[in-house]
């Protein structure tokens, strides 16, 4: 329970010191004397000015590539929102922040919050030259730790999700090597059995025929001839040709 606390404590100096971080305080520098600062003053309250006359005008796109009243103009639309009307002026001071650099603060009293003009300008040899200008709107305690907490909590969210997604991005990677297996198969063609046709029987070889004697054929058959007409020789018989028969007896 202790340990609850003090974390609870430390949070709540954490808040508490970013709010008094974020209250505006008096512009550390030298005083200047009181008719010096007069002729600041004025020249930083015309600046104001100007700035409520040239904001939502067709001036004021012209000014936006400016160096110094780009931004400043940015900075003074960024913070009217919350200062609502601007009724008057107050808090105004100029003092010696740097060597030949005068920082001039313009108190703006709104209807809503106010806000404090700091105009930092510089002085050479050719006259004045305005470096800056940036609006601060003066938000109460309350306000600031809110904003605080606001950004602590998401800050903190931030991280948490971020290490969330990190924790699960890590728990899938042991399914990488599967996706990579079945996406392999996938990919593979199957090989196909190629069949061969058998190989064609080999021609039975011919048989060859005895080879006979044209020569006894004849005479044989001569002599068969004589002998079934009653001849004792075979004279007058001429055997001109030998055909074998077709037909099977």
């Amino acid at each position: 329970m202790k340990k609850w606390l003090a974390v609870l404590a430390v949070i709540t100096c954490l808040f508490s010191l970013t709010a008094c971080g974020s209250q505006n305080s008096r512009i550390a520098g030298e005083p200047i004397d009181a008719a010096t600062e007069s002729q600041w003053i004025a020249s930083g309250e015309q600046l104001v000015d100007y700035m409520k006359s040239v904001a939502g005008t067709e001036q004021e796109q012209v000014l936006a590539e400016d160096e110094v009243f780009g931004p400043a103009l940015q900075s003074w639309n960024g913070s009217i929102e919350d200062i609502g009307e601007v009724i008057g002026y107050q808090n105004e001071y100029a003092v010696t922040s740097a060597k030949n650099e005068v920082s001039i603060n313009i108190g703006i009293d709104g209807s809503d919050h106010d806000a404090d003009v700091v105009i930092v300008a510089g002085i050479t040899d050719y006259g004045v030259e305005t470096k800056s200008v940036t609006t601060n709107v003066q938000y109460s305690f309350g306000e600031l730790m809110e904003q605080a907490a606001l950004n602590t909590l998401l800050g903190m969210g931030t991280t948490f999700v971020v290490l969330i997604l990190l924790a699960v991005i890590i728990a899938l990677f042991q399914y990488i090597p599967k996706l990579q297996a079945a996406f392999s198969k996938k990919k593979e063609t199957p090989v196909k059995e190629v069949k061969t046709a058998p190989a064609p029987a080999a021609a039975p070889a011919a048989v060859e025929e005895p080879a006979v004697d044209d020569g006894a054929l004849i005479a044989v058959i001569a002599a068969a001839i004589a002998a079934s007409e009653g001849r004792q020789t075979t004279d007058g018989f001429v055997v001109r040709s030998i055909r074998k028969a077709r037909k099977k007896i």
